[in-house]
Protein backbone atom coordinates (compact mmCIF):
# COMPACT_ATOMS: atom_id res chain seq x y z
CA UNK A 1 0.00 0.00 0.00
CA UNK A 2 2.94 2.26 0.88
CA UNK A 3 4.76 1.58 -2.49
CA UNK A 4 1.50 2.40 -4.62
CA UNK A 5 0.90 5.35 -2.99
CA UNK A 6 2.58 7.82 -5.06
CA UNK A 7 1.21 6.08 -7.76
CA UNK A 8 -2.54 6.54 -6.56
CA UNK A 9 -1.67 9.68 -5.70
CA UNK A 10 -0.57 11.13 -8.94
CA UNK A 11 -3.06 9.42 -10.95
CA UNK A 12 -5.65 10.92 -8.72
CA UNK A 13 -4.09 14.44 -9.52
CA UNK A 14 -3.78 13.82 -13.02
CA UNK A 15 -7.68 13.08 -12.95
CA UNK A 16 -8.77 16.38 -10.58
CA UNK A 17 -6.06 18.81 -12.62
CA UNK A 18 -6.78 17.41 -16.01
CA UNK A 19 -10.76 17.74 -15.35
CA UNK A 20 -9.95 21.14 -14.71
CA UNK A 21 -10.67 21.38 -11.15
CA UNK A 22 -9.66 24.47 -8.98
CA UNK A 23 -6.48 22.90 -7.34
CA UNK A 24 -2.74 22.82 -8.05
CA UNK A 25 -0.05 20.04 -9.14
CA UNK A 26 2.52 21.31 -6.72
CA UNK A 27 0.83 19.70 -3.21
CA UNK A 28 0.68 16.67 -5.04
CA UNK A 29 4.27 16.75 -6.09
CA UNK A 30 5.34 17.49 -2.83
CA UNK A 31 3.66 14.35 -1.34
CA UNK A 32 4.45 12.16 -4.07
CA UNK A 33 8.20 13.33 -3.17
CA UNK A 34 7.95 12.23 0.41
CA UNK A 35 6.08 9.30 -0.14
CA UNK A 36 8.95 8.15 -2.33
CA UNK A 37 11.34 9.53 0.25
CA UNK A 38 9.51 7.08 2.89
CA UNK A 39 9.44 4.03 0.76
CA UNK A 40 13.20 4.81 0.37
CA UNK A 41 14.13 5.28 3.92
CA UNK A 42 12.05 2.43 5.36
CA UNK A 43 13.58 -0.09 2.82
CA UNK A 44 17.86 0.85 3.43
CA UNK A 45 17.49 2.98 6.31
CA UNK A 46 14.51 2.76 9.41
CA UNK A 47 17.07 5.60 10.89
CA UNK A 48 14.54 8.42 12.12
CA UNK A 49 16.89 11.12 11.70
CA UNK A 50 17.72 10.02 8.37
CA UNK A 51 14.08 9.25 7.23
CA UNK A 52 13.86 13.34 8.11
CA UNK A 53 16.81 14.28 5.94
CA UNK A 54 15.10 12.17 3.13
CA UNK A 55 11.79 14.08 3.77
CA UNK A 56 13.21 17.08 3.24
CA UNK A 57 14.81 16.40 0.18
CA UNK A 58 11.85 14.50 -1.15
CA UNK A 59 9.74 17.68 -0.25
CA UNK A 60 12.56 20.13 -2.03
CA UNK A 61 12.31 17.67 -5.26
CA UNK A 62 8.88 17.86 -5.53
CA UNK A 63 8.59 21.58 -5.04
CA UNK A 64 11.43 22.45 -7.40
CA UNK A 65 10.11 20.43 -9.90
CA UNK A 66 6.33 21.72 -9.99
CA UNK A 67 7.63 25.32 -10.19
CA UNK A 68 11.07 24.55 -11.82
CA UNK A 69 12.57 27.00 -8.84
CA UNK A 70 15.42 24.91 -7.00
CA UNK A 71 16.31 27.37 -4.98
CA UNK A 72 12.61 28.08 -3.63
CA UNK A 73 12.75 24.06 -3.39
CA UNK A 74 15.32 24.32 -0.98
CA UNK A 75 13.89 26.60 1.52
CA UNK A 76 9.90 25.28 0.83
CA UNK A 77 12.42 21.61 2.93
CA UNK A 78 13.33 23.85 5.45
CA UNK A 79 10.13 25.72 6.26
CA UNK A 80 7.62 22.74 6.04
CA UNK A 81 10.26 19.68 6.95
CA UNK A 82 13.31 20.48 8.92
CA UNK A 83 12.12 23.75 10.95
CA UNK A 84 8.94 22.23 12.16
CA UNK A 85 11.01 18.93 13.13
CA UNK A 86 14.00 20.40 14.63
CA UNK A 87 14.00 19.08 18.25
CA UNK A 88 13.95 15.59 16.31
CA UNK A 89 16.34 15.98 14.18
CA UNK A 90 20.21 14.43 15.14
CA UNK A 91 21.84 14.22 11.97
CA UNK A 92 24.25 16.61 11.27
CA UNK A 93 23.17 19.80 9.30
CA UNK A 94 25.72 19.76 6.38
CA UNK A 95 24.16 16.24 5.60
CA UNK A 96 20.97 17.03 5.52
CA UNK A 97 21.37 20.19 3.29
CA UNK A 98 23.56 19.06 1.11
CA UNK A 99 21.14 16.12 0.39
CA UNK A 100 18.70 19.00 0.23
CA UNK A 101 19.92 20.85 -2.28
CA UNK A 102 21.27 17.92 -4.65
CA UNK A 103 17.40 16.19 -4.59
CA UNK A 104 16.35 20.32 -5.63
CA UNK A 105 18.80 20.42 -8.21
CA UNK A 106 18.41 16.92 -9.74
CA UNK A 107 15.17 16.91 -10.03
CA UNK A 108 14.90 20.78 -11.22
CA UNK A 109 17.06 19.20 -14.36
CA UNK A 110 14.87 16.44 -14.68
CA UNK A 111 11.74 18.65 -15.19
CA UNK A 112 13.44 21.09 -17.56
CA UNK A 113 14.23 17.94 -19.54
CA UNK A 114 11.25 16.66 -19.65
CA UNK A 115 9.22 19.41 -19.79
CA UNK A 116 11.76 22.69 -21.03
CA UNK A 117 13.62 25.40 -19.48
CA UNK A 118 10.15 28.00 -19.33
CA UNK A 119 9.35 29.31 -15.97
CA UNK A 120 5.82 28.33 -14.08
CA UNK A 121 4.13 31.82 -15.02
CA UNK A 122 5.52 34.35 -17.61
CA UNK A 123 6.32 37.38 -15.69
CA UNK A 124 4.76 40.00 -17.15
CA UNK A 125 6.80 43.48 -17.91
CA UNK A 126 6.60 45.44 -14.77
CA UNK A 127 8.39 48.41 -12.92
CA UNK A 128 8.89 50.22 -9.69
CA UNK A 129 9.01 54.18 -9.84
CA UNK A 130 9.65 55.47 -6.10
CA UNK A 131 10.01 54.15 -2.82
CA UNK A 132 7.20 55.90 -1.52
CA UNK A 133 5.44 53.10 -3.04
CA UNK A 134 6.17 51.33 -0.15
CA UNK A 135 3.57 51.42 2.57
CA UNK A 136 1.23 50.82 -0.69
CA UNK A 137 2.78 47.49 -0.89
CA UNK A 138 2.59 46.89 3.07
CA UNK A 139 -1.02 47.66 2.63
CA UNK A 140 -1.31 44.65 0.05
CA UNK A 141 0.10 42.62 2.32
CA UNK A 142 -2.43 43.07 5.02
CA UNK A 143 -5.17 42.70 1.97
CA UNK A 144 -3.39 39.32 1.03
CA UNK A 145 -3.44 38.23 4.93
CA UNK A 146 -6.75 38.91 5.20
CA UNK A 147 -7.46 37.03 1.58
CA UNK A 148 -5.56 34.32 3.10
CA UNK A 149 -7.64 34.31 6.27
CA UNK A 150 -10.16 33.85 4.46
CA UNK A 151 -9.56 30.56 2.00
CA UNK A 152 -8.28 28.82 5.08
CA UNK A 153 -11.75 29.51 7.34
CA UNK A 154 -13.59 28.66 3.73
CA UNK A 155 -11.98 25.46 3.58
CA UNK A 156 -12.44 24.64 7.28
CA UNK A 157 -16.02 25.53 6.73
CA UNK A 158 -16.86 23.42 3.66
CA UNK A 159 -14.82 20.37 5.27
CA UNK A 160 -17.17 20.41 8.36
CA UNK A 161 -20.16 20.92 6.22
CA UNK A 162 -19.43 18.27 4.09
CA UNK A 163 -18.74 15.87 7.39
CA UNK A 164 -22.29 16.77 8.49
CA UNK A 165 -23.89 15.93 5.10
CA UNK A 166 -22.45 12.50 5.21
CA UNK A 167 -22.95 11.59 9.10
CA UNK A 168 -27.28 13.01 8.50
CA UNK A 169 -27.75 11.52 4.95
CA UNK A 170 -25.37 8.69 4.91
CA UNK A 171 -23.96 9.60 1.34
CA UNK A 172 -21.22 7.43 0.19
CA UNK A 173 -17.65 9.52 0.82
CA UNK A 174 -16.66 7.98 -2.96
CA UNK A 175 -19.84 10.06 -4.31
CA UNK A 176 -18.34 13.40 -2.65
CA UNK A 177 -16.04 14.31 -5.24
CA UNK A 178 -17.93 13.72 -7.76
CA UNK A 179 -20.32 16.08 -6.65
CA UNK A 180 -17.73 18.25 -5.81
CA UNK A 181 -16.32 18.38 -9.38
CA UNK A 182 -19.99 19.01 -10.53
CA UNK A 183 -20.36 22.06 -8.91
CA UNK A 184 -16.71 23.68 -10.05
CA UNK A 185 -18.20 22.85 -13.47
CA UNK A 186 -21.57 24.77 -12.89
CA UNK A 187 -19.72 27.75 -11.35
CA UNK A 188 -17.15 27.49 -13.95
CA UNK A 189 -20.48 27.92 -16.67
CA UNK A 190 -20.01 31.99 -15.77
CA UNK A 191 -16.52 31.84 -14.35
CA UNK A 192 -14.11 29.58 -16.75
CA UNK A 193 -11.41 31.46 -15.32
CA UNK A 194 -11.37 30.07 -12.02
CA UNK A 195 -10.68 26.23 -13.89
CA UNK A 196 -6.98 24.93 -13.69
CA UNK A 197 -5.05 25.44 -17.22
CA UNK A 198 -1.96 25.18 -15.71
CA UNK A 199 -0.60 28.54 -15.50
CA UNK A 200 -2.42 30.06 -18.37
CA UNK A 201 -5.01 31.82 -16.62
CA UNK A 202 -2.57 33.48 -14.23
CA UNK A 203 -0.89 35.12 -17.48
CA UNK A 204 -4.19 36.64 -18.35
CA UNK A 205 -4.60 37.80 -14.75
CA UNK A 206 -1.05 39.53 -15.21
CA UNK A 207 -1.87 40.07 -18.91
CA UNK A 208 1.62 39.20 -19.89
CA UNK A 209 0.43 37.22 -23.21
CA UNK A 210 0.19 39.43 -26.00
CA UNK A 211 -3.12 39.98 -27.80
CA UNK A 212 -4.91 39.01 -24.61
CA UNK A 213 -7.45 42.34 -23.04
CA UNK A 214 -6.76 42.60 -19.46
CA UNK A 215 -9.83 41.78 -16.79
CA UNK A 216 -11.74 44.64 -15.30
CA UNK A 217 -11.35 45.72 -11.43
CA UNK A 218 -14.51 44.23 -11.00
CA UNK A 219 -14.41 41.11 -12.73
CA UNK A 220 -10.85 40.63 -10.95
CA UNK A 221 -12.41 41.09 -7.48
CA UNK A 222 -15.10 38.25 -8.27
CA UNK A 223 -12.68 35.97 -9.20
CA UNK A 224 -11.07 36.55 -5.46
CA UNK A 225 -13.87 35.63 -4.01
CA UNK A 226 -15.32 32.56 -6.68
CA UNK A 227 -11.92 30.89 -6.03
CA UNK A 228 -11.64 30.67 -3.25
CA UNK A 229 -15.36 28.93 -3.00
CA UNK A 230 -14.13 26.68 -5.69
CA UNK A 231 -10.82 26.07 -4.49
CA UNK A 232 -12.77 25.25 -0.74
CA UNK A 233 -15.42 22.88 -2.49
CA UNK A 234 -12.93 20.60 -4.39
CA UNK A 235 -10.49 20.29 -1.00
CA UNK A 236 -13.59 19.36 0.81
CA UNK A 237 -14.72 17.10 -1.38
CA UNK A 238 -11.78 15.37 -1.82
CA UNK A 239 -10.44 15.79 -4.94
CA UNK A 240 -6.79 15.48 -5.17
CA UNK A 241 -4.89 18.84 -5.59
CA UNK A 242 -2.46 21.51 -3.64
CA UNK A 243 -3.22 24.93 -2.90
CA UNK A 244 -0.17 26.71 -3.91
CA UNK A 245 -1.88 27.54 -7.87
CA UNK A 246 -5.08 28.44 -6.26
CA UNK A 247 -3.00 30.97 -3.73
CA UNK A 248 -0.94 32.31 -6.62
CA UNK A 249 -4.12 32.61 -9.10
CA UNK A 250 -5.95 34.31 -5.75
CA UNK A 251 -3.13 36.63 -5.22
CA UNK A 252 -2.34 37.80 -8.34
CA UNK A 253 -6.05 38.92 -8.79
CA UNK A 254 -6.06 40.33 -5.88
CA UNK A 255 -3.13 42.21 -6.45
CA UNK A 256 -4.34 43.14 -9.68
CA UNK A 257 -7.22 44.11 -8.18
CA UNK A 258 -5.35 46.42 -5.63
CA UNK A 259 -2.86 47.48 -8.06
CA UNK A 260 -5.38 49.02 -10.88
CA UNK A 261 -7.66 50.92 -8.18
CA UNK A 262 -4.63 52.60 -6.67
CA UNK A 263 -3.53 53.57 -10.37
CA UNK A 264 -7.07 54.76 -10.37
CA UNK A 265 -6.81 56.53 -7.33
CA UNK A 266 -4.16 58.48 -8.19
CA UNK A 267 -4.83 59.51 -11.21
CA UNK A 268 -8.38 60.67 -9.81
CA UNK A 269 -7.08 62.76 -6.89
CA UNK A 270 -3.57 64.29 -9.17
CA UNK A 271 -5.29 67.51 -10.04
CA UNK A 272 -6.73 68.58 -6.58
CA UNK A 273 -3.80 67.03 -4.36
CA UNK A 274 -0.13 67.47 -5.26
CA UNK A 275 0.81 63.48 -5.84
CA UNK A 276 4.50 63.73 -7.65
CA UNK A 277 6.35 62.30 -5.02
CA UNK A 278 4.08 59.34 -5.14
CA UNK A 279 4.92 57.42 -8.61
CA UNK A 280 2.54 54.57 -8.56
CA UNK A 281 3.54 51.74 -10.71
CA UNK A 282 1.79 48.74 -13.27
CA UNK A 283 -0.59 46.91 -11.32
CA UNK A 284 1.27 43.80 -13.10
CA UNK A 285 4.10 44.41 -10.32
CA UNK A 286 1.45 44.51 -7.43
CA UNK A 287 0.22 41.18 -8.89
CA UNK A 288 3.42 39.70 -8.56
CA UNK A 289 4.10 40.82 -4.77
CA UNK A 290 -0.06 39.91 -4.07
CA UNK A 291 0.86 36.29 -5.52
CA UNK A 292 3.52 35.76 -3.16
CA UNK A 293 1.86 37.60 -0.20
CA UNK A 294 -0.90 35.58 -0.56
CA UNK A 295 0.90 31.91 -1.02
CA UNK A 296 3.45 32.69 2.11
CA UNK A 297 -0.09 33.72 4.18
CA UNK A 298 -2.18 30.43 3.36
CA UNK A 299 0.70 28.16 3.43
CA UNK A 300 2.71 29.84 5.45
CA UNK A 301 6.06 29.92 3.67
CA UNK A 302 7.32 33.26 3.71
CA UNK A 303 10.75 32.51 2.92
CA UNK A 304 9.73 30.48 -0.35
CA UNK A 305 7.32 32.72 -1.74
CA UNK A 306 9.63 35.30 -1.47
CA UNK A 307 12.49 33.01 -3.33
CA UNK A 308 10.05 31.76 -5.48
CA UNK A 309 9.10 35.06 -6.75
CA UNK A 310 12.81 36.46 -7.11
CA UNK A 311 13.95 33.01 -8.86
CA UNK A 312 11.08 33.61 -11.60
CA UNK A 313 11.82 37.33 -11.89
CA UNK A 314 15.14 37.64 -10.91
CA UNK A 315 14.95 41.66 -10.21
CA UNK A 316 16.34 42.58 -6.75
CA UNK A 317 13.71 45.84 -7.04
CA UNK A 318 11.12 43.31 -6.27
CA UNK A 319 13.06 41.92 -3.46
CA UNK A 320 11.80 45.10 -0.55
CA UNK A 321 8.44 45.08 -1.29
CA UNK A 322 8.19 41.54 -1.28
CA UNK A 323 9.27 41.03 2.04
CA UNK A 324 7.39 43.44 3.20
CA UNK A 325 3.99 42.24 1.96
CA UNK A 326 4.96 38.93 2.29
CA UNK A 327 5.77 38.83 5.95
CA UNK A 328 2.58 41.58 6.65
CA UNK A 329 0.42 39.01 5.23
CA UNK A 330 2.55 35.59 6.75
CA UNK A 331 2.06 37.33 10.04
CA UNK A 332 -1.68 38.65 9.76
CA UNK A 333 -2.62 34.73 8.47
CA UNK A 334 -1.24 33.14 11.43
CA UNK A 335 -2.06 35.09 14.36
CA UNK A 336 -5.89 33.68 14.56
CA UNK A 337 -4.33 30.59 14.17
CA UNK A 338 -1.03 30.79 16.06
CA UNK A 339 -1.21 27.71 18.55
CA UNK A 340 -0.88 24.01 17.07
CA UNK A 341 -0.71 20.32 18.35
CA UNK A 342 1.80 18.54 19.84
CA UNK A 343 3.74 18.58 16.95
CA UNK A 344 4.67 22.38 17.09
CA UNK A 345 3.69 23.51 20.41
CA UNK A 346 5.47 22.44 23.93
CA UNK A 347 2.90 20.63 26.07
CA UNK A 348 2.98 23.14 28.79
CA UNK A 349 0.61 24.96 27.05
CA UNK A 350 -3.30 24.96 28.06
CA UNK A 351 -5.69 26.02 24.75
CA UNK A 352 -8.93 26.16 26.04
CA UNK A 353 -10.41 28.92 23.55
CA UNK A 354 -12.46 26.73 21.25
CA UNK A 355 -9.93 28.38 18.33
CA UNK A 356 -9.22 25.38 15.92
CA UNK A 357 -5.27 25.24 15.93
CA UNK A 358 -2.84 26.53 13.31
CA UNK A 359 -1.47 23.30 13.01
CA UNK A 360 -5.06 21.43 11.94
CA UNK A 361 -6.24 24.76 9.91
CA UNK A 362 -2.94 24.12 7.67
CA UNK A 363 -3.23 20.63 7.25
CA UNK A 364 -6.51 21.03 6.29
CA UNK A 365 -5.52 23.27 3.54
CA UNK A 366 -2.41 21.99 2.00
CA UNK A 367 -1.44 18.49 3.48
CA UNK A 368 1.61 18.37 2.20
CA UNK A 369 2.78 20.66 4.99
CA UNK A 370 1.98 18.19 7.09
CA UNK A 371 4.51 15.36 6.87
CA UNK A 372 4.11 14.11 10.43
CA UNK A 373 1.00 12.69 9.68
CA UNK A 374 1.97 9.58 7.75
CA UNK A 375 0.96 6.21 7.69
CA UNK A 376 2.54 4.51 10.38
CA UNK A 377 0.64 6.98 12.58
CA UNK A 378 -2.60 6.49 11.15
CA UNK A 379 -2.45 2.54 11.14
CA UNK A 380 -1.29 2.41 14.73
CA UNK A 381 -4.18 5.31 15.82
CA UNK A 382 -6.75 3.38 14.31
CA UNK A 383 -6.26 0.59 16.05
CA UNK A 384 -5.00 2.03 19.48
CA UNK A 385 -7.04 2.72 22.73
CA UNK A 386 -6.47 5.84 24.60
CA UNK A 387 -5.76 3.70 27.84
CA UNK A 388 -2.20 2.30 26.13
CA UNK A 389 -1.10 6.23 25.15
CA UNK A 390 -2.08 8.23 28.37
CA UNK A 391 -0.17 9.11 31.02
CA UNK A 392 -1.18 7.92 34.31
CA UNK A 393 1.21 10.09 36.07
CA UNK A 394 -0.38 13.42 37.15
CA UNK A 395 -0.39 15.84 40.11
CA UNK A 396 -4.15 15.90 42.08
CA UNK A 397 -4.79 19.35 44.04
CA UNK A 398 -7.97 20.61 44.93
CA UNK A 399 -9.84 24.37 44.99
CA UNK A 400 -8.29 25.03 48.93
CA UNK A 401 -4.79 24.13 47.33
CA UNK A 402 -2.39 27.23 47.27
CA UNK A 403 -0.64 28.09 44.29
CA UNK A 404 2.47 28.09 46.09
CA UNK A 405 2.01 24.84 46.85
CA UNK A 406 0.95 24.03 43.54
CA UNK A 407 4.13 24.97 42.11
CA UNK A 408 5.93 22.93 44.40
CA UNK A 409 4.45 19.89 43.34
CA UNK A 410 5.04 20.77 40.25
CA UNK A 411 8.65 21.17 40.98
CA UNK A 412 8.99 17.90 42.74
CA UNK A 413 7.47 15.68 40.24
CA UNK A 414 8.20 17.26 37.04
CA UNK A 415 4.92 17.69 35.36
CA UNK A 416 3.47 20.64 33.98
CA UNK A 417 -0.11 20.69 34.29
CA UNK A 418 -2.83 19.43 37.17
CA UNK A 419 -6.06 18.04 37.72
CA UNK A 420 -8.48 19.27 39.96
CA UNK A 421 -10.80 16.71 42.23
CA UNK A 422 -13.20 17.58 44.27
CA UNK A 423 -13.64 15.50 48.18
CA UNK A 424 -14.56 12.79 46.34
CA UNK A 425 -12.46 12.29 43.50
CA UNK A 426 -14.25 13.45 40.83
CA UNK A 427 -12.75 15.86 38.03
CA UNK A 428 -13.59 19.67 38.45
CA UNK A 429 -11.07 21.40 36.18
CA UNK A 430 -7.80 21.47 34.53
CA UNK A 431 -5.09 23.94 34.61
CA UNK A 432 -1.23 24.29 33.65
CA UNK A 433 1.89 26.50 34.78
CA UNK A 434 1.47 28.52 31.89
CA UNK A 435 -2.16 29.53 32.81
CA UNK A 436 -0.28 30.19 36.45
CA UNK A 437 2.27 32.50 34.62
CA UNK A 438 -0.30 34.18 32.24
CA UNK A 439 -2.10 35.15 35.80
CA UNK A 440 0.84 36.45 37.39
CA UNK A 441 2.05 38.83 34.56
CA UNK A 442 -1.89 40.06 34.33
CA UNK A 443 -1.89 40.61 38.03
CA UNK A 444 1.92 42.53 38.19
CA UNK A 445 0.76 44.36 35.31
CA UNK A 446 -2.26 46.14 37.40
CA UNK A 447 -0.58 45.42 40.87
CA UNK A 448 -3.15 43.28 42.38
CA UNK A 449 -0.87 40.55 42.91
CA UNK A 450 -2.53 39.21 46.31
CA UNK A 451 -0.02 37.68 48.54
CA UNK A 452 -1.90 34.22 48.91
CA UNK A 453 -3.87 32.62 45.79
CA UNK A 454 -5.75 29.53 46.01
CA UNK A 455 -6.98 27.60 42.74
CA UNK A 456 -10.63 28.43 43.00
CA UNK A 457 -9.20 32.13 43.08
CA UNK A 458 -7.30 31.71 39.92
CA UNK A 459 -10.06 29.46 38.08
CA UNK A 460 -12.84 32.45 38.80
CA UNK A 461 -10.15 35.24 38.01
CA UNK A 462 -8.72 34.47 34.69
CA UNK A 463 -11.70 34.11 32.74
CA UNK A 464 -12.43 30.16 33.72
CA UNK A 465 -9.04 28.86 32.43
CA UNK A 466 -9.83 26.05 34.01
CA UNK A 467 -12.99 24.75 32.28
CA UNK A 468 -12.80 21.72 30.31
CA UNK A 469 -13.94 21.54 27.12
CA UNK A 470 -14.29 17.66 26.66
CA UNK A 471 -12.66 14.26 28.20
CA UNK A 472 -11.58 11.29 26.85
CA UNK A 473 -12.03 7.75 28.08
CA UNK A 474 -9.75 4.64 28.26
CA UNK A 475 -11.46 2.66 25.78
CA UNK A 476 -11.45 5.28 23.24
CA UNK A 477 -9.78 5.35 19.81
CA UNK A 478 -6.72 7.14 20.20
CA UNK A 479 -7.35 8.51 16.24
CA UNK A 480 -10.68 9.93 17.51
CA UNK A 481 -9.20 11.47 20.39
CA UNK A 482 -6.38 13.59 18.73
CA UNK A 483 -9.13 14.61 16.13
CA UNK A 484 -11.20 16.16 18.72
CA UNK A 485 -8.29 17.49 20.69
CA UNK A 486 -7.51 19.03 17.30
CA UNK A 487 -11.01 20.50 17.29
CA UNK A 488 -10.91 22.27 20.72
CA UNK A 489 -7.00 23.49 20.11
CA UNK A 490 -6.34 21.94 23.29
CA UNK A 491 -2.93 19.78 24.13
CA UNK A 492 -3.80 18.29 27.28
CA UNK A 493 -7.15 16.19 28.04
CA UNK A 494 -8.02 14.42 30.97
CA UNK A 495 -8.96 10.58 30.70
CA UNK A 496 -12.05 9.76 32.93
CA UNK A 497 -14.11 6.62 33.83
CA UNK A 498 -17.82 7.87 33.99
CA UNK A 499 -19.47 5.74 36.83
CA UNK A 500 -22.88 6.90 37.65
CA UNK A 501 -22.65 9.90 35.98
CA UNK A 502 -20.00 11.25 37.30
CA UNK A 503 -16.01 11.50 36.02
CA UNK A 504 -12.87 10.45 37.65
CA UNK A 505 -9.77 10.93 36.57
CA UNK A 506 -7.84 8.49 35.49
CA UNK A 507 -5.02 9.50 33.09
CA UNK A 508 -4.08 12.73 30.92
CA UNK A 509 -3.64 12.03 26.88
CA UNK A 510 -0.83 14.71 25.93
CA UNK A 511 1.22 14.84 22.76
CA UNK A 512 4.59 13.60 24.49
CA UNK A 513 2.50 10.51 25.34
CA UNK A 514 1.31 10.12 21.98
CA UNK A 515 4.35 10.62 20.33
CA UNK A 516 6.23 8.01 22.86
CA UNK A 517 3.25 5.10 22.04
CA UNK A 518 3.85 5.86 17.93
CA UNK A 519 7.34 5.76 18.77
CA UNK A 520 7.31 2.50 20.60
CA UNK A 521 4.46 0.38 18.60
CA UNK A 522 7.06 0.97 15.66
CA UNK A 523 9.89 0.00 17.52
CA UNK A 524 8.07 -3.62 18.58
CA UNK A 525 6.73 -3.94 15.17
CA UNK A 526 10.52 -3.69 13.90
CA UNK A 527 11.85 -5.98 16.71
CA UNK A 528 9.28 -8.72 15.76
Amino acid sequence: MSASRPFLKALAASITLGTGNSLGPEGPSVEIGTSIAKGVGSFFDKNSARMLSLLAAGSAAGLSSGFNAAVAGCFFAVESVLWPSSADATLPLTNTTSMVILSAVIASVVSEIGLGSEPAFKVPEYDFRSPGELPLYLLLGILCGLVSLALSWCTSYMLNNVDNIHKATGIPRASFPVLGGLSVGLIALVYPEILYWGFENVDILLESRPFVKGLSTDLLLQLVAIKIIATSLCRASGLVGGYYAPSLFIGAATGMAYGKFIGLAVAEFYPTINLSVLEVASPQAYGLVGMAATLAGVCQVPLTAVLLLFELTQDYRIVLPLLGAVGLSSWISSVQTKRGDGSQESSTGNNFGGVMPFSSNLCQVESSLCLDNDDVKTTYSMRTLVSEAMNTKYLKVSMCTLLTDVIDLMLAEKESYAVIIDTDDTLIGFFTLKDIQEYVKFATARSKMPKELLVSELCLLNGGVCSIPWTATPDMELSYAQMTMNKYGVNQVPVVRNIHGRAYPVGILDPDSISLTYSALATRRALS
